[in-house]
């Protein structure tokens, strides 16, 4: 009985020796890959949770879309190029019945997403809302037949101009 004890005590302490040995630097280090260099950077900016995870088309440049639930509650998302581990793209999600985003906005999302699938026919399978700084944006995850792709289109919430259009390769977790 108490040899068992002891093999129990002994593999314990084995095992939490081996885990003390990898220290933060140890664990960077081996984070080597664009979306690794892209979740660094994201995480050392935005303290939380990354939530869901995008891989991009935008005008032929990959992109790296997180989602971040950070530490005050807010719910963010940015983008990032992975050759070069830049962010870029915050926009601050927000319910679609937000007294500021319904304030500041100057079309309706009925409008909004008229406008998004004129630019890309399909099926809207998701509909977000948020600010990137002070401009209201409607967002809207349109599946297009055509390219076999979620196609993601962000429309101005104060002028109505597709401010971007990027194709959806894939999606992982939660970004609703």
């Amino acid at each position: 009985m108490n040899q068992k004890l002891l093999l129990g005590i002994a593999i314990t302490s084995l095992s939490l020796n081996s885990f003390a040995a990898h220290s933060e630097d140890d664990i960077k280090k081996s984070l080597t890959t664009d979306l690794d260099k892209c979740f660094i950077a994201a995480h050392q900016k935005y303290e939380g949770h990354i939530i869901a995870l995008e891989r991009e088309v935008e005008d032929g440049k990959p992109v790296y879309e997180f989602d971040i639930q950070t530490k005050d509650g807010k719910r963010v998302e940015v983008e990032c190029n992975p050759l070069t581990a830049e962010l870029y793209d915050e926009e601050v999600e927000v319910k679609k019945n937000d007294k500021a985003f319904k304030k500041a906005v100057k079309i309706s999302a009925k409008e909004a997403e008229k406008i998004a699938l004129e630019n890309t026919p399909g099926k809207v399978v998701e509909r977000e809302y948020g600010f990137e700084g002070d401009t209201p944006v409607y967002e809207f995850d349109i599946y297009s037949k055509d390219k076999g792709h979620e196609i993601e289109v962000e429309i101005n919430g104060l002028t109505g101009e597709v401010m971007e259009s990027e194709i959806e390769i894939y999606d992982i977790g939660s970004d609703s």
